[in-house]
């Protein structure tokens, strides 16, 4: 692993959103510009998510009404998907899993579900040294011509992250996350 960069490392290169907000308009151009994959990494075992009811009902552990909303709040990315898959854009996410399984993971299992009806591919790995040393940030690399890396509280909500826009950053997160997901599994066959 010694040619890997810490994404601790590579914020260092990029510029700082400090409000959510800005930080998530600041996707709109690499979803533009991004013509053949977006890799995505997440690392943390829970997130927060207010506002999202489907979360909060499975918070308060109402895990009927959760599932039963979920559909209806993943179809605010809908447009998104269409967009991607009118381009032939690949959208693949790997994520770290450290067991016993969080209650968060077990909600977001069922959300990745529908995001798999709509074309993207989802792996999942063993927590492990490479999440520990290198990847201590959630990213997305768009192409190879830019990435952003969240930035989140202790909690897991998120408070800003950085745009990374040095292709030779850039090309740090992809090698990154290749080397992951070769030790990854598509999650429908991940042994919880």
């Amino acid at each position: 692993m010694g040619n890997l960069i810490s994404t601790s490392s590579i914020v260092a290169n990029g510029e700082y959103f400090s409000d959510a907000s800005e930080f998530f308009q600041a996707f709109d151009d690499p979803f533009e510009k991004c013509r053949c994959q977006i890799l995505k990494l997440e690392t943390r075992q829970t997130y927060r998510e207010p506002g999202n009811a489907s979360y909060e009902a499975m918070l308060r552990g109402d895990l009927d009404l959760s599932l039963q909303l979920l559909p209806e709040i993943r179809k605010e990315d809908d447009e998104l998907y269409d967009f991607l898959r009118q381009k032939k854009v690949d959208f693949i996410r790997c994520r770290s899993v450290i067991r016993p399984l969080s209650e968060y993971l077990k909600w977001e299992i069922e959300s990745y579900k529908l995001n798999e009806t709509k074309g993207e591919r989802i792996y999942f790995s063993d927590h492990s040294e490479l999440f520990v040393s290198y990847a201590q940030h959630d990213f997305m690399a768009f192409d190879r011509f830019g990435a952003m890396i969240h930035d989140y509280d202790e909690a897991g909500e998120i408070r800003g992250g950085w745009t990374i826009r040095d292709s030779e950053m850039v090309d740090q997160l992809i090698m990154l996350f290749s080397v992951i997901k070769a030790s990854s599994v598509d999650y429908s066959m991940f042994e919880l």
